[in-house]
C-alpha cells in the first residue's frame, strides 16, 4: 500500500490571507478529490503551515489541511496532476506531498 499526503495552505499566494472558508475549501477539495479524480477515500484534518514564501520572502503561518490517501498501487491515482489542479483551484505557491512507499501497512478493521 501507498500513502499519500497532501497539505494545502488555505492563503491566497496573491494576497497572503485566506479567501475562502475553511468549510467552503474543505467541500470544494473533496468535491474535487471524488469526482474528478475518483479517489474512493480519504481522511481531511486541519493544520497550520509555517513557510517563507518563493517570491516575497515574507513569512507565512497559515491555516492548512492535510488530506491523506491510501491506495494499493502507485499507479491508481495522478498525483502530480491533482497537486497542479489544487494548486490551480486554491491559487498555491506549493503543496506538501509526502509518500510513504511500499512498506506502508494499513487495515480497515
Amino acid at each position: 500500500m501507498i500513502k499519500y499526503q497532501l497539505t494545502i495552505g488555505l492563503f491566497d499566494k496573491d494576497t497572503e490571507k485566506q479567501e475562502i472558508s475553511t468549510k467552503a475549501a474543505k467541500s470544494n477539495m473533496a468535491d474535487t478529490l471524488l469526482n474528478r479524480f475518483h479517489v474512493f477515500a480519504f481522511s481531511m484534518l486541519d493544520c497550520e503551515g509555517v513557510y517563507k514564501m518563493n517570491s516575497t520572502g515574507n513569512i507565512i503561518r497559515e491555516p492548512s489541511i492535510r488530506i491523506e490517501i491510501v491506495t494499493d498501487e502507485s499507479g491508481d491515482i495522478d498525483i502530480p496532476d491533482m497537486v497542479e489542479y489544487l494548486k490551480m483551484q486554491f491559487n498555491q505557491e506549493s503543496i506538501m506531498v509526502e509518500t510513504f512507499g511500499l512498506a506502508y501497512d494499513c487495515k480497515f478493521i
